[in-house]
């Protein structure tokens, strides 16, 4: 399907305003055929005392007439004037209805996709295409097929009266029309290719500078400031460029195109002259020919800048509809079903997982097969890059195995429906993520609909209530990137505290309690256990005290899953749970706690 029909499908729920606003659009440039009409009455009929063709109006003496024309020519205006202000309204209501449609189809297209994709694609560009790239919609539909139809309809409109009027000054406008349209199409798939290398630049551009600002603590603690301004500097020096070629380009082009239409101008000019000389044409005759001609050109001109600004704005819409053709890797089968009563047992199944695709993929698991009855409590350790957060990401579907299968309750998880799925799972993920709101609307985010009584519950449970007092508004204190400075290990409390609201049947925890100290660590964790009760509860841990109480071990290194078992049959083994364990374990204040029992 062509660009251009697929920008036409967001017309579709406004085709009644779009109608409407074709019919006054074609009202507009019937009245802008009658503006040099009133002025050459008062020429010919007025001052040169020819008698006017119209019937009713031979009765009228000059001044009558005169009167007449100029209420004509002030009522002519002042319709324009007013449909103009109509119809912008009207257009950029529904070009503004366009982008709202599209960016509401483009985000919950995103909102689909797999983390993978986001991992293959800089997140500024994707926001760059939701912000900015949208308005190609609006700019193809009412910045580009308005101008275009209203210069159509005066363009047809008056080259009739022309040809009516004088067949031969018509002829000579006329042959410059080929040549104008030719230089049209040739210069605008130039157009096309330098409007894509400029959006392109620009959100590369948006992107090293969202990294070199968003990383600003790190760039400082290396003393990068200079380099980093380099780089950015670099990207916007791209970005302008291709900025600067593409506008020198459109300006060469409208130097090209306001040449041939002083080409035909300087032809009509001479033999309208000639004929005027010759008593062919009356004044009044040659002052609206003339009109026309600046008229007339002007519409050549609007559809050649038109075509131009339709050529640019569909390298906007090509970039956002890349996206909404990428297919998600993670999606319903046709036969998903939703979820019965959850019990939380989870089975995983000879699974291989590898980030990427083809011969560039490398598997960060192969072969783990485990099973953790419901409400059990499973401990991943192993050396950093194991593969453990790899694994707890495929519970949600995040990504799917490669081969193998996941099973909740005995079922695939590609069998089940991936909101339902996620529905029973809180993730407290390494990283805490809050959002520019509240502290309650952060803790409430999974669940809006809890009420007081459970907010404050998980809040206390998670050990938030510790803190929330020293802050200004409480719990209705703003948080977030624009809000409260918080530590690491408050912003994390808020995290767990969300993720238990959620009240699910299978709890994830990645390395919840790195960011605490070891007495909120011991506080937390006990709010923690207790919530833990009666659910599967995954944690990714390093600190003994948590690997004791796990009921299963789980020991991964490579991707692989080495050893799994309980805490004191893997001390036995030897293996390398032992290894970790006196090498890192053994110098926590839990380890120095158990040597001294």
């Amino acid at each position: 399907m062509s660009i251009y029909r697929r920008v036409g499908r967001y017309l579709r729920p406004h085709r009644a305003r779009f109608v409407l606003a074709l019919s006054l659009v074609a009202l507009s440039a019937v009245l802008e055929i009658g503006k040099p009409w009133p002025l050459k009455i008062v020429v010919d009929e007025v001052l040169g005392g020819k008698p006017l063709a119209l019937p009713w109006a031979r009765s009228l003496d000059s001044e009558a007439l005169l009167a007449a024309a100029c209420l004509g020519l002030l009522a002519l205006q002042g319709t324009l004037a007013l449909l103009g202000v109509y119809l912008n309204r009207l257009t950029i209501g529904i070009g503004q209805r366009m982008v709202s449609d599209l960016r509401a189809q483009l985000l919950a297209h995103l909102q689909r996709m797999s983390l993978g994709f986001f991992g293959r694609r800089p997140s500024q560009d994707l926001v760059y295409r939701v912000a900015f790239d949208t308005y190609a919609v609006q700019s193809m539909a009412m910045n580009g097929l308005f101008p275009f139809v209203t210069a159509v309809v005066l363009l047809v409109g008056m080259t009739v009266v022309m040809i009516r009027m004088n067949p031969l000054l018509a002829g000579i406008f006329l042959a410059v029309a080929p040549l104008l349209f030719l230089t049209i199409r040739t210069v605008g798939r130039r157009i096309t290719s330098l409007a894509t290398e400029q959006r392109e630049t620009e959100s590369r551009f948006l992107s090293e500078t969202q990294r070199g600002v968003g990383a600003i603590q790190v760039v400082q603690a290396f003393t990068a400031e200079a380099r980093e301004r380099e780089r950015v500097m670099d990207a916007s020096s791209r970005a302008l460029g291709s900025a600067f070629r593409l506008y020198v380009f459109e300006t060469s082009y409208s130097g090209i195109v306001n040449v041939l239409i002083a080409l035909g101008t300087a032809g009509v000019l001479y033999a309208g002259g000639r004929l005027a000389l010759k008593g062919t044409l009356s004044a009044g005759d040659i002052i609206v020919f003339v009109t026309y001609l600046a008229s007339l050109y002007g519409p050549i001109n609007s559809i050649s800048q038109t075509m131009g600004l339709i050529q640019g704005s569909a390298a906007g819409a090509r970039r956002v509809f890349e996206i909404l053709d990428a297919e998600p890797e993670v999606k319903d089968a046709p036969n998903a079903r939703p979820l019965a009563a959850v019990r939380g047992e989870v089975r995983f199944e000879d699974v291989g997982f590898a980030y990427g695709a083809g011969d560039a993929r490398a598997f960060s698991l192969e072969g783990v097969s485990f099973e953790a009855p419901a409400g059990a409590l499973v401990a991943l350790v192993g050396p950093t890059g194991a593969g453990k957060s790899t694994l707890v990401s495929l519970l949600p579907r995040f990504y799917d195995p490669v081969h193998g299968c996941v099973r909740l309750d005995g079922a695939d998880l590609r069998e089940l429906q991936v909101r339902a799925l996620r529905a029973t799972i809180g993730i407290v993920p390494q990283s805490p993520v809050l959002f520019p709101a509240t502290l309650e609307e952060n803790i409430r985010y999974g669940r809006p609909d809890a009420t007081p009584e459970e907010v404050q519950h998980a809040a206390e449970l998670a050990g938030v209530l510790q803190f929330v007092a020293t802050l200004p508004q409480g719990m209705a204190t703003p948080v977030g990137p624009e809000g409260q400075a918080l530590s690491q290990g408050q912003m994390q409390r808020i995290t767990i505290a969300r993720a238990l609201l959620k009240d699910p049947r299978i709890l994830i925890l990645d390395e919840p309690t790195s960011a605490l100290d070891a007495e909120t660590e011991a506080f937390v964790m006990r709010g923690i256990e207790r919530a833990m009760k009666g659910r599967t509860t995954f944690v990714i841990a390093h600190r003994l005290s948590t690997v004791r109480r796990a009921d299963i071990l789980l020991v991964l290194e490579t991707g692989h899953l080495v050893e799994q078992g309980t805490y004191e049959s893997l001390r036995r083994a030897g293996g390398l749970f032992q290894r970790l364990h006196e090498a890192q374990f053994l110098l926590t204040p839990d380890a120095v706690a158990e040597g001294a029992s």
